[in-house]
């Protein structure tokens, strides 16, 4: 049996993670990863079902790769729609193979039995579906980093118990749980062995880590004391935890990169309330407003949605005032769309969908037009940044603050070396700038 595999990844940073996790457990028992897709005797999609659009393009490709495969190969799905549609991928859309986020130990057995010797699909055999919740976090298996890498992620929890009214994460990846503080440990000093330095905690709400007596202050605490380890961050924090002992806790930390993910979603107190999301605007403000104070260079990003059922033009409104107010450096922007087993599917009246899309494209252009001026506002400063890699005559650097910064030296600089750089321009999104050498 032919046992090479290629993974295809949609979404979220944990699917990222999620598809080390698949290639290491498949490498295990002697598959082999391939670079393209056409050599491939097994691939296989990691999947989003966080919005519909998401779900649309996975199936889009499952649907072209099936036309293409001819019975030779196995085309499986993973993730979150796994476990959203089960076996409605095999009996309507013809994947060969299901597995939710908490079944990936079982894919080489699930996959040797999908295949003959001949490398066909097994005839008259029921194609496999591996659903359901069984708390797995995966100990044990340690995803190995790129080669020269510097950038890391390690996955501290799995799952999640908001069951904000929109989302459809706790249905699809489970309560929440907390992976073994040593397992966690144990997994970065291994990417630190193997050169990475810029390590980013990741889960769907990370503040809410708990184990063996550490809370989310207490693990950062030991990671920073890892060597090799220089700049530590993490994604996603719910607003909710982010309280002000967490604040001060981070403006202690010497390895901790000050760029913050904080999901607003909404600057109106009412749809806030209807999204369960259990903080107000004027809570989230302060909570931002604290932290400039404790962390002066710290750079946030955030999410909003528009659309959210019965969200009036003055909900709206309100959203681009806290915008304007909070002048994020980035935005993830999106229209509300409906999920499958969530609360929001009650709520009524829906939005129409054209005045949904309509704010949107101004929320866009609002956001667009203040990240461009918080990047020219850099212009002159100088920074830390650590060096990922060349591009011909270009080097490419990312700050402490999570900017990227193209270099135009003519010479190659060594991944994961620090620098100091000074912001000459910028190019598109793009921050360019030059290298300071300190002076002797």
């Amino acid at each position: 049996m032919k046992n090479n595999f290629y993974i295809i990844t949609y979404g979220c940073q944990m699917n990222h993670y999620d598809a080390g996790i698949v290639k290491e457990i498949l490498q295990q028992e002697g598959f082999q990863p391939v670079s393209n897709e056409n050599e491939a005797d097994i691939i296989l999609l990691i999947t989003c079902s966080v919005r519909a659009h998401a779900e649309a393009r996975a199936l889009g490709r499952l649907a072209s790769l099936k036309r293409k495969s001819n019975g030779n190969r196995v085309v499986g799905i993973l993730g979150c729609m796994a476990q959203n549609y089960q076996r409605r991928l095999i009996d309507e859309f013809g994947a060969d193979l299901v597995v939710g986020p908490d079944g990936y130990r079982q894919l080489p057995s699930l996959l040797k039995a999908c295949l003959t010797a001949e490398n066909k699909l097994a005839v008259g055999g029921r194609r496999p579906v591996v659903g359901g919740f069984l708390k797995e976090c995966y100990e044990g298996i340690l995803p190995k980093p790129e080669p020269k890498a510097v950038r890391g992620f390690v996955s501290i929890m799995r799952g999640c118990d908001n069951f904000c009214s929109y989302c459809i994460v706790p249905y699809v990846r489970g309560r929440e749980r907390s992976r073994d503080y040593k397992d966690i440990i144990k997994e970065i000093e291994f990417l630190a062995k193997s050169g990475v330095k810029d390590i980013t905690l990741i889960g769907q709400n990370v503040l809410a880590y708990h184990s063996g007596g550490l809370d989310f202050g207490g693990l950062l605490k030991e990671v920073e004391k890892i060597s090799g380890i220089e700049w530590i961050r993490f994604v996603t924090a719910h607003p909710k935890d982010f309280s002000e002992p967490v604040i001060e806790t981070l403006a202690n930390l010497k390895k901790f990169c000050p760029c913050l993910h904080l999901p607003l979603q909404s600057g109106s107190n009412r749809i806030l309330a209807l999204m369960r999301r259990h903080y107000t605007k004027e809570e989230f403000l302060k909570k931002i407003k604290l932290t400039r104070a404790l962390i002066p260079e710290v750079s946030f990003t955030t999410d909003l949605m528009v659309g959210f059922p019965t969200e009036t033009d003055e909900d709206f409104s309100e959203t681009l005032t806290m915008v304007e107010e909070i002048r994020f450096d980035f935005a993830y922007m999106f229209q509300y769309s409906p999920r499958p087993q969530t609360a929001a599917l009650k709520i009524k009246p829906e939005v129409d969908p054209k005045v949904a899309h309509s704010r949107l494209e101004q929320l866009i252009k609002v956001q667009s037009r203040i990240t461009k001026e918080n990047t020219e506002r850099l212009i002159g400063k100088e920074f830390l940044a650590m060096v990922e890699g060349s591009k011909g005559s270009q080097t490419l650097a990312r700050t402490k603050t999570n900017k990227i910064v193209v270099l135009d030296n003519g010479k190659p600089q060594a991944e994961g070396e620090i620098i100091k750089v000074k912001i000459i321009g910028v190019r598109g999104w793009t921050l360019v700038g030059e290298e300071k050498k300190e002076a002797k």
